[in-house]
């Protein structure tokens, strides 16, 4: 990885500056959270195109008896709402392409226009294939010059500027993110109420989502994840100083890790936790979930928040029952979208990175007494791969990042456990040990629900990809653990 040290960043409170060395940030990336909104939009178009397709006309009556009692409302009610949603679009779009061209954002203008046009033209073609019922729900009066004028927006128009508010919406600070779209939906409210009841309204949106993600997806678009003073701002604010923060070259999924140091010398390890982590996390949820296998995940939580805070639970939980894990030093809130974890750090290595001759027999036998406690305790950590054992420099093993652990476990989740340690330590030990040492933890009655688990399927992808450097491993090590719970079946 290739570092450079930052300016120094100055905590709160007037403390000493912070050296900050990270990674050189590229000056676009590719987000998940675009490619989650391309999935959805893409959902949302098919939903559209069928319900067009075959249930127009119950669709389009339906809507049409829903709001016919706005045509109560006087004409002049009508006028003054639809005036006021078209002029701000207006005002939206002249604003904001002149915000970025005043400040020669040259790469947002490009990405923006290259959006709506796309937007604009594939709308024009797929818009005159809708029904349309009817003529608009309500009236207004047409001397307000074009502001007034009938079809407008048009439904292509619609479609570009939803598109260049998806575009734009990475270089867009949250507040005002939030004001843009708020603009295009009331825009596409009053569109859909003073023009023939139609569905290209709602498909409009939807397009100019779908190609405002595409775009970003293709060219990518400004960094969103929280820069390193950022994170030691953060941390400073819930009273923690920092001397030094370095980004980490460590496995760490879901998070970008960095090591820190307070002035007087602790070490910590620190988390950091953004909206790209909670999307990637969205995605790869969504994809196990229609997954024809159960996998046996939990709902996912409502917030990123509540994600960390589950994650630092755990953590305090299984300490406070006696596992050997790194102690929870702070948690913090970090701009843009971000939160942070910081551990007490270790000096030692992980599993992966240790020779196998440094595994021997009393420390397998003490990691799995730590599992099995755990386990009595119903905490599923879900991830024990080797990157998530380590081995401290006194000769300890300690398990670490309970981010995707579970408590009040369910006896697939536990059993999942087991599989998982035992394929990861057979990399290490090979099949033979790691099972003896599985059997002589768990027993015959918690190897058994295993079994079914010792698919690449329900394991890791670090150990599925060592599985494949070393063929016929996995099936030695099931076939072992067969071998294991008949013979003391048959006992």
């Amino acid at each position: 990885m290739s570092e450079h040290a930052s300016d120094p960043a100055t905590s709160h409170g007037g403390a000493a500056p912070v050296e900050v060395i990270e990674a050189p940030r590229p000056a676009t990336e590719r987000s998940p959270v675009d490619v989650l909104r391309l999935v959805i939009g893409g959902a949302v178009i098919v939903v559209l195109l069928i319900l067009d397709l075959f249930f127009s006309n119950a669709v389009l009556g339906f809507l049409e008896d829903l709001l016919r009692g706005l045509d109560a409302l006087p004409t002049w009610t009508h006028t003054a709402v639809v005036a006021i949603t078209r002029l701000a679009l207006v005002v939206l779009v002249v604003v904001g392409v002149g915000e970025a061209a005043l400040k020669r954002r040259v790469r947002e203008l490009l990405t923006v226009a290259l959006a709506g046009v796309a937007a604009l033209v594939i709308m024009a073609l797929v818009d005159p294939t809708f029904e349309q019922i009817d003529d608009g729900l309500v009236e207004i009066t047409d001397d307000l010059g074009p502001i007034s004028a009938e079809g407008f927006p048009t439904a292509a128009g619609l479609a570009m500027v939803a598109a260049a508010v998806t575009a734009a919406a990475p270089w867009l600070a949250r507040f005002w993110r939030r004001v843009a779209w708020a603009t295009v939906v009331l825009a596409a409210l009053s569109r859909f109420v003073t023009a023939p009841v139609s569905l290209d309204t709602p498909m409009a949106l939807a397009i100019g989502w779908v190609v405002g993600s595409a775009v970003l997806v293709g060219l990518g678009g400004p960094l969103r994840r929280a820069p390193g003073d950022a994170v030691a701002a953060g941390l400073a604010g819930v009273g923690i100083d920092l001397a030094q923060l370095k980004q980490a070259d460590v496995d760490a999924r879901g998070s970008t890790p960095y090591f820190g140091a307070t002035a007087d010398g602790t070490k910590l390890f620190v988390k950091v936790l953004g909206a790209d982590e909670r999307n990637a996390d969205t995605l790869f949820r969504l994809y196990r979930r229609i997954s024809p296998r159960d996998l046996g995940d939990e709902k996912p939580f409502s917030s990123l928040r509540r994600t960390v805070e589950h994650e630092a639970l755990v953590s305090l939980t299984a300490r406070d029952n006696g596992i050997p894990t790194p102690r929870v030093v702070a948690f913090a809130v970090v701009e843009p979208d971000s939160f942070v974890l910081a551990y007490e750090a270790i000096a030692g290595r992980s599993l992966d990175r240790v020779d196998a001759e440094a595994l021997t027999d009393e420390l397998v036998a003490g990691l799995w007494e730590q599992v099995r406690e755990l386990r009595s305790r119903r905490i599923a950590h879900r991830d024990l791969r080797l990157a998530n054992l380590f081995l401290g420099d006194d000769g300890s093993v300690l398990l670490i990042d309970f981010g995707f652990s579970e408590l009040a476990a369910s006896d697939l989740l536990l059993a999942t456990d087991v599989a998982e340690l035992t394929a990861s330590l057979s990399l290490k030990i090979g099949a033979e040990r790691a099972v003896a040492h599985a059997a002589a933890a768990v027993g015959p009655d918690g190897l058994r629900p295993a079994v079914a688990r010792l698919k690449p399927y329900a394991l890791s992808g670090a150990t599925r990809a060592g599985m494949k450097e070393n063929p016929g491993l996995l099936d030695d090590v099931r076939a072992r653990v067969e071998q294991a719970t008949a013979a003391a079946l048959s006992a």
